[in-house]
């Protein structure tokens, strides 16, 4: 645990502080004990070295304690930008009078983003998991887009298991690194392009950093997906869910008219195009983790390897039994996040028919 800078004149004593590598979900209050009137505190935060103050403000302690209380909610909106970030605290300790009696620097306290309670510290799920909640073998596909995140590490091993029975390992670096989260773009089409071979004899492939596991299963799956969706996950990062079931899309038009002349015209007419998205059946580590898609704040038509237009999920249902055949397949819609939906995709982001209508006989 971090500890304050030692004074001679400091009349603090500190009951409570985040852990040295705090979710930002789990937060703890800072609460400290003081004989002062009253204290200043600043709240600060740093990144890439850039500080920003986020909170000053005096505060008069009440039995002689002093809590800083909802850090999760006043930190939220700037974590949530860099992924991570170093919380620090100064105490200003004041007299009556308003003279400065003693000033104190906590040590750093670095805070991951997240909005997920994930049930043990930061550092064990770090150290353990990749920043996602998916917590088992996820299905893919060449030509779709794939992405794990790490905190600590900048690169992974990938084993991939051939159709002939053999194996091949090789080292991915980190794509992209900020505040020490390390982006590693893992499609099938790179993984075949890392170790040598064809996504025809890549069954599978295991991605890996120390005691971080993600398995993906390569499917030879014939539907392209309808829509692929790019979206944010708890943990800040880029995750993706390609659709393969059915896709409709659903044009209404409020029409405003009038007579100019005598002649009957419309002089508004508003699109609101919808479209409703199934997401095929899934196992059952990827049904639990697809409701990521639906809590998103942030979510993106994807149109192969470019972020499209920004969509909003107005409806959705995913349920999930304890049946041992269960395998759920979720249907939701979302629109256009923009005020004109009369949008033309050149790079064919998706299929306004079911996904199987030309793969009928495949």
């Amino acid at each position: 645990m971090a500890t304050f800078a030692e004074k001679e004149d400091c009349m603090l004593t500190t009951y409570q502080q985040p852990d040295s590598l705090s979710f930002l979900a789990n937060l703890k209050d800072y609460v400290f004990e003081t004989a002062a009137d009253h204290v200043k505190v600043t709240v600060s935060l740093t990144h890439e070295g850039t500080t920003k103050t986020v909170m000053e403000d005096t505060l008069f302690p009440y039995g002689g304690q002093v809590a800083v209380e909802d850090l999760a909610g006043l930190l939220e909106p700037y974590v949530r930008q860099y992924l991570s970030a170093t919380l620090q605290f100064t105490v200003t300790e004041m007299d009556a009078e308003g003279e400065v009696t003693a000033t104190t620097t906590s040590g750093a306290f670095t805070v991951l983003f997240s909005m997920a309670d994930v049930g043990v510290t930061a550092q064990e799920f770090t150290a353990e998991h990749f920043l996602t909640i998916m917590n088992g073998p996820k299905l893919t596909a060449g030509g779709r887009e794939e992405r794990v995140y790490a905190y600590g590490t900048s690169s992974v091993t990938i084993q991939g298991w051939l159709a002939d029975g053999t194996s091949i390992t090789k080292t991915m670096n980190a794509t992209a690194t900020s505040g020490g989260v390390s982006a590693f773009f893992v499609s099938a089409d790179r993984v075949v392009s890392l170790l040598g071979t064809t996504t025809d004899m890549l069954k599978e492939y295991l991605v890996k950093s120390g005691a971080r596991e993600q398995r993906f299963i390569v499917g030879c799956d014939m539907v392209p997906p309808a829509p692929s969706l790019a979206f944010v996950n708890s943990f800040g990062c880029v995750e993706f869910l390609h659709c393969v079931g059915t896709h409709q899309k659903d044009s209404q038009y409020t029409r405003q008219s009038a007579r100019f002349s005598g002649q009957l015209r419309n002089y508004r007419i508003v699109e609101e195009r919808r479209f409703t998205a199934n997401t095929g059946w899934l196992n059952t580590a990827m049904a639990d983790w697809a409701d990521e898609l639906f809590r998103s704040m942030e979510v993106y038509i994807w149109l192969g390897d470019t972020i499209g237009k920004a969509v909003v999920v107005n409806d959705s249902k995913s349920v999930i039994t304890n049946e041992d055949d269960d395998m759920p397949a979720f249907e939701f819609t979302y629109q256009y996040a923009q005020r004109i939906h009369n949008v033309l995709q050149h790079r064919h982001a998706g299929r306004i028919f079911d996904n199987t209508f030309d793969h009928t006989f495949n």
